[in-house]
């Protein structure tokens, strides 16, 4: 198609429900961390899948941001259009009044594990005080994925609750942590742990988030309120090319592999790279179907309150824009 056909044929389709009928071939998408293979869609989806949906968009055009807080001072400011974060992150600006709905996820779940070495093989050995235990700050996506997996085990106790911790915000250096026996315990990605295990022979998976943890919901796109009302169309042609690209990347390990290569800055070795893209395929972590449900978000929502996070009454009604996936689901064909 010569340049500019795709866009009209794609604002021309859509029918212009809600406003913004026409697609913005680059919207602007801001993310608070590096794409990873674990949530590859986020980037995947709207470069590699984005042109049947009347994107027009490269590696270049998405900005990793180095913290939520410019993340989100850009998606404020206009300089962002959407914005891609934990859940609980945007859940939190929400919390706090600032004029955002979530629209979408692109990572259900995560490679996420408990890990402990030596003799520490169990939930309840985390309270003793002479286990050092290793975790996100409070508010980091690695805190909700450690009590998320804690509620699921019935701990009867968060991260709070665990007498000696060190807060470390990197995985990579949670599993330095562990490897060098600075850390007794930690929340890291199994491949990680794996990695540590081949080294010392001596780690213990206590919990996993995925297949564990059914209605986590882990990363979300937001955006302004303002924005979304005037494109609708954009944002569901971005959520579209995301559920597209969960789907492509699942079918086929080539195709997972070359986007890793394509995409992704330091891809992890072919061996582990097959071993996550086991564990994807098998658990609910791409979102094939779109994701995002009430339960899921009601489920954080609760999340953020019990780790004391969140204090004002959220619903899923308050913080989701419904519309954006009603559409993407009419544009990929559920």
């Amino acid at each position: 198609a010569a340049c500019g056909d795709d866009d009209e044929e794609a604002a021309s389709n859509s029918g212009g429900k809600g406003g913004g009928a026409k697609v913005i071939a680059t919207p602007k998408i801001g993310l608070s961390s590096s794409p990873q293979p674990s949530y590859l869609p986020v980037i995947a989806g709207p470069v590699l899948a984005g042109s049947k949906y009347g994107l027009k968009m490269t590696k270049g055009d998405v900005t990793t941001f180095d913290s939520s807080t410019t993340l989100t001072q850009s998606t404020l400011s206009g300089q962002v259009q959407i914005a891609g974060q934990s859940t609980v992150a945007q859940l939190l600006l929400i919390d706090r009044g600032q004029p955002f709905k979530i629209f979408a996820t692109y990572s259900l779940s995560d490679d996420f594990v408990i890990a402990g070495r030596g003799d520490v093989k169990t939930i309840a050995q985390l309270k003793d005080p002479s286990t050092v235990v290793a975790s996100d700050s409070p508010g980091g996506a690695g805190q909700a994925v450690f009590d998320a997996m804690l509620k699921a085990q019935n701990a009867g106790f968060l991260v709070d609750g665990i007498p000696k911790k060190v807060i470390i915000e990197s995985s990579g250096e949670r599993t330095s942590a562990l490897a060098s026996g600075d850390a007794d315990a930690t929340v890291i990605h199994v491949i990680q742990a794996n990695a540590v295990n081949k080294e010392h022979g001596d780690v213990n998976i206590i919990a996993k988030l995925y297949g564990e943890v059914p209605n986590f919901m882990k990363e979300a796109y937001a955006a302004r309120t303002d924005w979304l009302d005037e494109n609708v169309e954009t944002a569901a042609a971005v959520t579209a090319s995301v559920i597209q690209s969960s789907r492509d990347l699942i079918a086929s390990y080539e195709a997972f592999e070359a986007a890793c290569k394509q995409l992704i800055e330091e891809p992890p070795p072919a061996e582990e790279l097959q071993e996550l893209y086991e564990i994807i395929k098998s658990n609910d972590i791409y979102p094939v179907d779109g994701g995002l449900t009430d339960e899921r978000i009601q489920y954080m929502i609760d999340l953020g309150k019990e780790e004391g996070i969140l204090k004002t009454d959220l619903t899923p009604d308050k913080v989701l824009d419904r519309r954006v996936m009603e559409r993407a689901l009419e544009l990929v064909g559920s």
